[in-house]
């Protein structure tokens, strides 16, 4: 698998090093891009394609009384993300799965965000 390729589906050491320059390179957009949004302190919210968790964290913060899931079909993906987000896993705020978001594996209107 080339280098770029790790874009699309992390695996491997390579993917462990993509999820973390994504998790570093992507944070300043992604912090433009959530203050714009207004979150409920309780808000359910999905990250669907969740990568190395970094946006999950974000997610949290902005939501103290809230509920964030992640969902990602690579497995270091995955991985990486229940990492970085264990204590809020730990405190039942968090929930890290893999799978795809061609079948999201949860109920309709469960997510406020």
């Amino acid at each position: 698998m080339s280098f770029f390729e790790n874009t699309r589906k992390p695996v491997g050491f390579g993917g462990k090093i993509m999820v973390a320059m994504m998790n570093s390179g992507h944070g300043a957009m992604a912090d433009w891009g959530l203050e714009h949004i207004t979150f409920p302190a309780d808000a359910a919210v999905l990250d669907g394609g969740c990568g190395g968790g970094a946006n999950i964290k974000k997610l949290l913060a902005k939501c103290p009384k809230g509920q964030v899931k992640g969902i990602d079909y690579s497995e270091v993906s995955v991985e990486k993300s229940r990492k970085i987000n264990a204590k809020a896993i730990k405190e039942g705020r968090c929930q890290v799965l893999q799978a795809s978001v061609a079948e999201l594996p949860f109920d309709e209107n469960n997510f406020d965000l």
